[in-house]
């Protein structure tokens, strides 16, 4: 498929959810699918439950463009392992290299607010702080089974968060 038409992506997208529908294990946005097994055997299983669907819709793998039976890779911007996930070091490295005064980061925070931002010493301190942080990006590890989970989340008119 063409992806230079306008809804060509949401086209794929809805047409690749449907090829591996039923399927939990795997992890499909537009071209890139993420397999998700807990050993080899397993993992073997599932490779051939997803090629047996794009056998079946006729659709091709490259293989050349693939990886397989790794323990960790990159998808869609981060390191995924069997422990979890974090940001790519080469995409922390450029949030860690932004510099003050991000007009344009603070112009769509603060929409409909004229003041201005005052760059204090403590303001640059926070901001460098906040940058320090982000290069060591945490991992999100993945959640336990048959743990119960809880989502609070809150909003204000100018702001809305959740935490899982």
């Amino acid at each position: 498929m063409s992806f230079g038409l306008r809804n060509a992506p949401s086209t794929f997208q809805r047409f690749i959810t449907e090829v591996l529908s039923g399927l939990d294990f795997v992890f499909p946005y537009l071209d890139d699918v993420l397999i998700a097994s807990s050993s080899e055997e397993e993992h073997e299983k599932h490779v051939k439950l997803v090629f047996g669907r794009f056998q079946q819709y006729g659709l091709r793998i490259n293989l050349a463009k693939s990886v397989m039976g790794a323990d960790q890779v990159e998808y869609l911007g981060y390191l995924i392992t069997s422990e979890g996930s974090r940001p790519l070091p080469e995409k922390v490295e450029d949030a860690a290299k932004t510099q003050a005064p991000l007009h344009d980061l603070l112009k769509r925070a603060k929409k409909k607010d004229n003041r201005k931002v005052p760059w204090t010493e403590n303001t640059v301190k926070n901001f460098e702080q906040c940058k320090s942080e982000l290069a060591k990006a945490a991992l999100l590890s993945f959640p336990k089974s048959g743990v119960p989970l809880s989502l609070c989340c809150d909003a204000s008119d100018f702001a809305i968060g959740s935490v899982l």
